[in-house]
């Protein structure tokens, strides 16, 4: 082991604490899609952003490199030590919790389980709005890290949306504190909304203020029945254009994936009485004060069939048929990932866009090779779709696993086409580097090159994510 990381560990280890470092690699950073492999040989693990400071104020002076490591749930290698010369850096130990009801306000350790920060607000008869699939192992912090999205971004927006504090420790060791519950804040620059997204890049946040909403009262959940994603785009259109900000997710699935759950054999309930090209999952707050917008909701609903935009339409008559509809949904990426895709990618493309991509780009895949599967599914309500691609059978994927970057490039040459986002939500990570020095604006590429430098001219903070 080189020298120059063991006199590192040793002096944080005489500085903090025996336990503070430990010479094995860190079990939990792991690639999702086992593609990449952590090669990180020490693992810190400080317990006060005090600490943080201590160990980056460090690393600054002797050039040691640090890979921030959240819940590990990433799926672009950020949180992947690339080289044995990189150290891994896990705030699990900082995973702090505290409610205020006063405010409605959660305040938040950066090791904090997204999910445990759900159960203590939803405790206290409030949500804290952030859904995604990984919320019983992610990080908040490494939410705050990559801007998660999730399932009710239409509404709440992305975690950027919901924080309105954050403390954080640069690369120097300097603590930069914001933890003030402001909504309204112009002093100088927004260094939050610089931090938030920055991939671990620019500095190591260590905990956050977040917003909470009241709970929803009984919200409508209903799965219709849609020929192909032009009539789901014209369904969304008369709902936000009727309900607006009632709308709390408007999500799209293909076919594909429901053969995929019974082909792994998840359990589901399938509601409709005919198969289901696309299916639409849409969920309404109906409910402001003691007016309910159920009447309202059956109109639009009813025109709909009428107009023929939907074969058949269920509509949610309890919690258990609820929890049905969103099981169907939020189990597809578990089913995705048994099967084992060959190229998942995770992009946005503007709503009213969302038909013609899709047409477009199934139609140049089936130019590449005739054995590819498409299972297309996501937010359809924020414009963000999982265009995921496997093989048609096992026996194909070694043929085609070789055609891996060339599907690769035509989607992401249709997305750049389409003026949307080769990553809508999961963040560039060390996978899309090359990706977005092509497709992303060069001004704005020189801006972020310039801030990294003057932030981290050591590049001590995740080499190689983003940053070439």
């Amino acid at each position: 082991m080189d020298k120059k990381l063991v006199n590192f560990a040793a002096f944080l280890q005489k500085k903090i604490g025996p336990n503070v470092a430990s010479f094995k690699s860190l079990d939990r950073a792991i690639d999702p899609r086992d593609r990449l492999v952590n090669k990180s040989e020490i693992c810190i693990k400080p317990s006060s952003t005090k600490e943080v400071s201590i160990i980056l104020s460090e690393a600054n002076k002797k050039n040691v490199k640090l890979i921030p490591v959240g819940g590990s749930t990433g799926l672009v290698g950020g949180q992947i030590a690339d080289n044995n010369s990189q150290v891994s850096l896990s705030l699990e130990k900082m995973n702090g919790v505290s409610f205020s009801r006063e405010d409605g306000l959660v305040n938040a350790q950066a090791g904090a389980i997204l999910s445990d920060i759900k159960r203590i607000v939803l405790d206290a008869g409030r949500i804290f709005p952030l859904s995604i699939a990984s919320e019983g192992s992610c990080q908040i912090g490494g939410n705050l890290a990559t801007n998660a999205g999730g399932l009710n971004v239409i509404r709440y927006g992305n975690v950027r949306d919901l924080c309105i504090g954050i403390e954080a420790v640069l690369p120097s060791g300097l603590i930069v504190s914001s933890m003030k519950a402001l909504k309204k804040n112009n002093m100088g620059f927004d260094i939050k909304n610089l931090l938030i997204g920055s991939e671990g890049t620019l500095a190591v946040i260590t905990a956050a203020i977040l917003k909470t909403f009241p709970l929803p009262i009984d919200p409508l959940v209903t799965l219709i029945s849609v020929r192909d994603p032009i009539q789901a785009v014209e369904i969304f259109k008369r709902i936000s254009q009727n309900f607006g900000d009632r709308l709390i997710a408007f999500e799209l699935m293909k076919n594909t994936g429901i053969q995929f759950l019974k082909k792994t054999g998840y359990e589901v309930k399938y509601p409709f009485s005919k198969i289901a090209p696309w299916t639409v999952l849409m969920e309404l707050d109906i409910n402001i004060g003691k007016i309910n917008l159920r009447e309202e909701i059956d109109e639009i609903l009813a025109e709909v069939l009428e107009e023929k935009l939907a074969a058949e339409i269920v509509m949610s008559q309890n919690l258990e048929q609820k929890k049905e509809m969103w099981k169907i949904r939020e189990l597809i990426p578990l089913a995705n990932r048994d099967i084992g895709s060959l190229c998942s990618n995770d992009i946005s493309i503007p709503i009213g866009k969302i038909p013609e991509f899709i047409k477009e780009a199934d139609k140049g895949l089936l130019s590449i090779s005739d054995k590819i599967v498409v299972n297309c599914f996501g937010h359809i309500g924020d414009g963000n779709l999982h265009y995921n691609i496997f093989p048609l059978e096992g026996k194909f994927r070694t043929t085609l696993e070789r055609e891996r970057l060339k599907i690769f490039r035509f989607i992401n040459d249709l997305v750049s086409n389409f003026s949307g986002s080769i990553s809508a939500e999961h963040g560039i990570g060390r996978l899309k580097v090359d990706e977005l020095a092509k497709y992303e604006d060069q001004g704005k590429l020189g801006a972020m090159l310039a801030i990294k430098t003057a932030i981290d001219p050591r590049d001590i903070l995740n080499p190689g994510v983003i940053f070439n």
